[in-house]
């Protein structure tokens, strides 16, 4: 079975998940920049990943769009982002908000926490997210989702670990 893991990264977290996914299943890695028809010539199975950005995953909808016009195609999917892996209701969010109900059953999704990083954000994402940060500093009545949140967006922090990875892997490597 040929794998490829194709990846969408902005800040570096999706790309350093890319290339741990990649090093587990010995398999080629490729940026979403590079991916093209001859580059996944020699895969049934691409692994797809990307960051979230305001509750999209980023250019998921081109990825979907493209195995489903290559049915002989296995997509597995993979979306990294600053909410907690404990943020249940926010993960689901983001499924439904990407993905159909049948496409929830039909493709094996993923949410892997990486982090914040102010540094490698572009100006406009960086001046929303700290716009957002002080709107929810400023919030009186905060439940508990809100205070994890509000302190989650204060400052860069990285938080991906390679262990995150073993349930994606373990499916497959169960194909």
């Amino acid at each position: 079975m040929g794998i490829i893991v194709v990846y969408n990264s902005k800040t570096g977290f999706t790309k350093r998940y890319a290339d741990w996914i990649a090093e587990e299943l010995s398999c080629s890695v490729l940026s979403y920049k590079d991916f093209s028809n001859d580059a996944a010539s020699g895969s049934d199975t691409i692994i797809f990943g990307s960051y979230v950005h305001a509750g999209k995953i980023a250019s998921l909808s081109k990825m979907k769009s493209y195995c489903q016009d290559h049915p002989e195609k296995k997509l597995v999917v993979f979306a990294t982002g600053a909410a907690p892996l404990t943020a249940k209701d926010a993960v689901n969010r983001i499924w439904s908000e990407n993905f159909t109900q049948a496409e929830r059953e039909a493709i094996p999704h993923f949410y892997l926490q990486g982090g914040l990083s102010y540094e490698k954000m572009g100006f406009f994402d960086r001046t929303a997210m700290k716009a957002v940060a002080s709107l929810m500093s400023k919030k009186r009545a905060k439940d508990k989702e809100d205070a994890g949140f509000a302190q989650a967006i204060k400052s860069s922090y990285d938080v991906s670990s390679k262990e995150f990875i073993t349930s994606l892997v373990d499916h497959v490597q169960s194909l």
